[in-house]
């Protein structure tokens, strides 16, 4: 269902009347979408040109109890509609001889544009922060949990004071007593943005006072407003699914950064795993 479809099927079977006003609410919503379901009512009524309690009532008109309730079902059937939408452009556009190709030219231009837009000199004290860190806690859930495990064990084996956080459960709860303002949180946050890791995220700043670094696709994710560090890596991608590609390159560079900084600590502790790992022969030999 379109966003469109979607308002006018609320407003027809609302019981209250939709004022002039609350309708020209209604036309922004249709026709910016995408930005409304993340911008406060406030920010709506100042752009349509009415006040902040127009934009709230005309959710409540329609049956919510908060705007932000309408928001939050605008943004599940927009992200719903573009997983479909995204394969039937995939399916269009790859052929069936065309698909390798065509998405190894899509992560390459992915990495262009993801380089383009990080900051160095915000990715070099990031990698300062996580050396002099106490703790670093990278978080990923959902599908974004293999871009958390890869950099949280490649860190944690260089440094040994990193954890990787990919479900709700004692890693996550281990995390909230454990960091205290001497910790980083790395917090991967892809949309559809999970509620478990913008929760945990706020409270670690808030409540814990970490240093806070996002990375994301989004300049609307809601981690940002309260992260000390932003980078934006491109996600497009032939299947429904995003594709992580750049992400993953970025973490690269912070571990090969990581490495270069803090020599001495990475070679003592990759040492010491090696002598363990060669005295119970973890790995394969013939």
């Amino acid at each position: 269902m379109s966003v469109e479809s979607f308002i006018v099927e609320k407003i027809k079977t609302s019981s209250h009347n939709i004022t002039k006003s609350q309708k020209l609410v209604a036309d922004f919503l249709v026709k910016n979408s995408d930005k409304a379901t993340y911008m406060t009512a406030n920010q709506i009524g100042m752009d349509v040109g009415v006040s902040e309690t127009t934009v709230i009532r005309f959710a409540l008109s329609l049956g919510y109890k908060r705007f932000s309730d309408l928001q939050d079902e605008l943004r599940q059937l927009i992200i719903g509609d573009r997983t479909v939408q995204r394969l039937q452009k995939a399916n269009s556009k790859v052929g069936e001889n065309s698909a390798l190709g065509l998405s190894f030219q899509q992560d390459i231009q992915n990495l262009h544009k993801t380089l383009e837009q990080i900051d160095e000199t915000d990715f070099n004290e990031v990698v300062d922060l996580i050396g002099e860190a106490n703790h670093t806690f990278i978080i990923g859930l959902r599908s974004s949990l293999a871009d958390a495990y890869y950099l949280g064990f490649s860190l944690n084996a260089m440094l040994g004071n990193v954890k990787a956080i990919t479900n709700t459960g004692m890693d996550l709860e281990d995390c909230l007593l454990k960091a205290d303002e001497g910790s980083v949180v790395i917090g991967f946050a892809f949309t559809r943005f999970t509620s478990a890791t913008v929760e945990a995220m706020s409270y670690l700043k808030a409540e814990k006072n970490c240093k806070v670094i996002t990375i994301t696709d989004s300049v609307r994710c809601p981690t940002i407003p309260f992260s000390d560090y932003l980078f934006l890596t491109e996600i497009e991608s032939f299947t429904p699914i995003d594709s992580h590609v750049a992400s993953m390159a970025l973490s690269n560079a912070l571990i090969s950064a990581v490495g270069q900084k803090q020599e001495d600590k990475v070679e003592e502790n990759l040492n010491t795993l090696e002598r363990y790992f060669n005295k119970t022969g973890v790995f394969f030999e013939k």
